[in-house]
């Protein structure tokens, strides 16, 4: 029975309705959450889980300077800290949360982690400042858990890593998508050169992988201050030495921990005034860094082009002012901080550590030079984004880097025939675009400036080009899409209909997939055992999500033996004496034809082999003869096989 293509289309398509309901595997991009609540400054809170950041005030917390925060998969904020108290969603102090030996004058106070091994818990890593003999508590971790207590609860406090540290702590996901890095450097005689790797996993923290590499922090004790970060890939660390007028850029291997290829070389110390906040884009081809000189000199707010050879050769200066020609208006620059938005976020604060009521933005930091749009939308100068009543200091919010770890544009629907949908992350200072798909014989739905949609022609890998222009400049990004086929499944074996013995079963396998749904009965198992009539249908869904349905009709075989045949028959059909009818339904089968004195004249266990009349190569005399068959069902997972024995005679006609 062949099913008209039109009635499988239509089933087709509500049927995968309400299979992909049951789907719980998320194979399209998700961008992560983790950073999308921050808490810093005075009152200040930046909601990133709407399309544009939501500015509102809070509770006042003494976040004056180094400040981490955490959400959850869903955006929703879990924990913050200054290194010193700990605070939950609702701006409640957890239970033991008092009295971590970080300092929340330290740059960077600490750093939230969540335990790879234990959805409920987390790490807090903080960070005192290094000046002995008053500040020297060094770098400790606390475990914060959610499970006994929906506060949250501290229930191990101030484990001692390591003395002797600067005020900078990062991290990063572990080449294997589940572990994290933390990455801690020292500061002094003995320390200075040294970058600790330690690797957070489902047993715990492990002291992995030191580096001894870089510029010395030592002597003064602004050296131990500034930032350190990792990219947004993982693969380039860039630190500041504030006193010493240094910075430096690393590579950072995700699977050893291990850093390399110091730039730049010691010559360049002293080239820049007191460097402070640090940040790389979220293409991780430019890095951003803020001075604060500590007297009445310039600011200055520098990119470097990390494609270059050497991307300290010609930093291009975004802004700059000088501090002594600004009288009470004065705003230095603080940390800078890259959002889930794309954008890059830049503190600033008065001397006297006075908050101002913007942060101000680097609308577009992938894009080269004064083309970033520093505090510029549309041409337009402006102030960045107003915290509605709450100030910015001088620190931002610490992540992890991979929680920033934002593609330029996203793409949705990756399996044959979908219809594949793109979305700009960062959409701001755009006048148009330009898609090019890398399949022209592909069709545009349609032609959205932000959100085209495309469907490709066949499975394979695509480079999909975005060029955005803007002031008449163009600016090229590009992705792999990958299109997947759609899973095979044939349920009966290149068959519309299966045919089974009356009383008996049958197994459907619908291969080995991820996830199955059945019609009738919504099973969600690779086999399914029939035992009655009817239409049966499966959808599967693979490792990539993607899904493709089956259907095959189960029927009770009607077998039959006719009662008379001619040997000498011009018509072939009736030469022969054997079982006709739905044969397919018989997992073995045996006939034996006898005379009238019970004398074996023929005998197979072939279905399709039938008696020509002949004993031992003569054809015997017109007459009626015996036969005896034995039909035996498939066995399932239902019941075992069935034999069925008939009997009866079969006349041989002239």
């Amino acid at each position: 029975m062949r099913l008209s293509a039109y009635f499988f289309l239509v089933f087709f398509s509500l049927f995968s309705l309400h299979s992909f309901s049951q789907q719980e595997k998320e194979c399209n991009y998700v961008r992560p959450h983790q950073a999308d609540q921050w808490i810093f400054g005075n009152m200040a809170h930046l909601d990133f889980s709407f399309d544009d950041p939501i500015a509102s005030s809070t509770p006042s917390f003494p976040t004056y300077n180094g400040i981490s925060c955490i959400s959850n998969e869903n955006g929703e904020l879990v924990l913050f800290t200054n290194g010193i108290n700990v605070w939950n969603s609702n701006f409640e102090t957890i239970q033991y949360g008092e009295g971590l030996m970080g300092n929340n004058f330290a740059t960077q106070s600490s750093l939230i982690v969540p335990n790879p091994g234990n959805h409920k818990q987390y790490y807090v890593f903080t960070v005192d400042m290094y000046i002995p003999p008053i500040f020297n508590d060094g770098v400790n971790y606390s475990i914060v858990d959610f499970a006994g207590n929906s506060g949250g609860a501290v229930i191990s406090k101030n484990n001692h890593l390591f003395s002797k540290n600067s005020q900078k702590i990062t991290g990063t996901r572990h080449a294997n998508g589940h572990d994290y890095w933390v990455i801690t450097h020292g500061f002094g005689a003995d320390e200075g050169r040294n970058f600790d790797g330690w690797l957070v996993g489902d047993t715990g923290i492990i002291y992995q992988q030191g580096s001894n590499i870089g510029y010395k922090h030592e002597d003064n004790e602004n050296n131990g201050a500034g930032y350190m970060k990792l990219s947004p890939n993982g693969k380039l660390l860039a630190l500041v030495v504030p006193h010493d007028g240094v910075v430096e850029i690393f590579n950072f291997n995700t699977s050893t921990g291990v850093l390399s290829n110091a730039q730049p070389q010691p010559s360049t110390v002293g080239q820049f005034d007191y460097p402070f906040g640090v940040e790389f884009s979220a293409d991780n081809s430019k890095l951003y860094v803020s001075t604060s000189p500590l007297g009445n000199a310039t600011n200055y707010l520098y990119q470097f082009d990390l494609t270059s050879s050497n991307p300290f050769d010609n930093p291009v200066i975004i802004d700059q002012f000088d501090i002594s020609e600004s009288g009470s208006n004065d705003s230095l620059m603080g940390a800078l901080q890259l959002g889930v938005d794309g954008k890059i976020y830049l503190s600033k604060f008065k001397r006297g550590m006075l908050g101002k009521s913007n942060l101000a933005i680097i609308n577009n930091p992938n894009r080269p030079g004064v083309a970033c749009n520093y505090n510029k939308v549309n041409n337009i100068n402006n102030n960045g984004i107003s915290l509605n009543g709450g100030e910015s200091l001088i620190g931002l919010p610490n992540f992890i880097s991979t929680f920033l770890r934002i593609l330029h544009f996203t793409y949705y629907n990756q399996c044959h025939y979908d219809t594949t949908e793109f979305q700009i992350t960062n959409k701001t200072n755009i006048d148009q675009t330009n898609w090019d798909f890398d399949d022209p014989d592909g069709e545009l739905l349609s032609n959205s400036t932000f959100s085209p949609t495309y469907v490709f022609t066949e499975p394979g890998d695509y480079t999909v080009e975005l060029t955005e222009t803007f002031n008449n400049i163009d600016y090229t990004y590009s992705s792999t899409v990958r299109i997947y086929s759609l899973p095979f499944v044939d349920l009966g074996n290149g068959f519309d209909t299966i045919y089974i013995l009356p009383n008996s079963s049958v197994q459907l396998d619908a291969g080995k997939y991820d996830a199955y749904y059945w019609e009738p009965g919504g099973s969600k198992e690779r086999y399914l055992d029939v035992s009655e009539e009817g239409l049966y249908t499966v959808i599967v869904t693979d490792s990539n999500c993607c899904q493709n349905s089956d259907m095959v009709y189960i029927a009770y075989a009607n077998l039959y033996f006719p009662n008379a045949f001619d040997p000498h028959s011009s018509i072939s059909e009736n030469k022969e004496f054997k079982v006709l009818g739905a044969t397919n339904a018989l997992a073995e089968y045996r006939l034996i034809i006898y005379n009238r004195w019970g004398q074996v004249l023929f005998e197979t266990d072939q279905v399709d082999e039938g008696w020509n009349g002949k004993f031992q190569g003569e054809f015997v005399p017109v007459g009626t003869y015996v036969w005896v068959s034995t039909f035996k069902s498939f066995e399932s997972g239902a019941q075992e096989s069935i034999d069925i024995v008939t009997r009866g005679t079969v006349t041989i006609v002239k």
